[in-house]
C-alpha cells in the first residue's frame, strides 16, 4: 500500500494533472488509514500482554511493557567539539577526540598542577566575632 503511494506522488509530481492527484490523495488516504489499523492493532497486542504480566504477577516485566507504551522516544545525542570548535558526529571521531582529551589531561605538566593553589580552612586562622555570627543565623534564608 505505502509503495503504490509512493509510486502515485511520483507520478502525480511527473505530471500534474487532476487524475493523478485524485489517485494520489485516494492512495495517500488509504495508506495513513492501513498505518493507523495497524498501529491500533500494534498497541492492542502490547496492552495483551501488559495484561498477561499483571494476570501472573510478573510485576517487573509488567512496569518494563508500561514503561514501554508510555515513555517518549529520546533520541540520544552523541558529539563533540573538535580542539578548533567543529562539531563531531560520527562515533570513531567522537571516541577519537575524548581519547585525545583524556590523554591531554593525564600527561599534563606536573608543573601546572602544583602551581595550582587549594584553599582550605586550615589555611588561614580566621576569627568570627560573636556580632559577625549572629548577625549570619538572623538572616532569612532564601529558598
Amino acid at each position: 500500500m505505502i509503495k503504490a503511494k509512493r509510486e502515485a506522488r511520483l507520478k502525480c509530481i511527473q505530471r500534474n494533472t487532476r487524475a493523478n492527484q485524485e489517485e494520489y490523495n485516494r492512495k495517500r488516504i488509504a495508506a495513513a488509514r492501513v498505518c493507523r489499523r495497524k498501529k491500533r492493532e500494534a498497541l492492542k497486542r502490547k496492552v495483551d500482554a501488559i495484561v498477561e504480566h499483571h494476570t501472573k504477577n510478573e510485576s517487573n516485566k509488567f512496569y518494563k511493557r508500561i514503561q514501554e507504551v508510555t515513555q517518549e522516544f529520546k533520541p540520544s545525542i552523541n558529539v563533540c567539539r573538535s580542539e578548533d570548535g567543529k562539531i563531531l558526529t560520527e562515533n570513531e571521531d567522537v571516541k577519537r577526540r575524548w581519547k585525545e582529551y583524556f590523554e591531554s589531561i593525564l600527561t599534563s605538566n606536573s608543573d601546572e598542577i602544583d602551581s595550582t593553589t587549594v584553599y582550605t580552612a586550615e589555611n588561614e586562622d580566621i576569627q568570627l566575632s560573636y556580632e559577625e555570627v549572629t548577625h549570619v543565623i538572623q538572616i532569612p534564608k532564601k529558598t
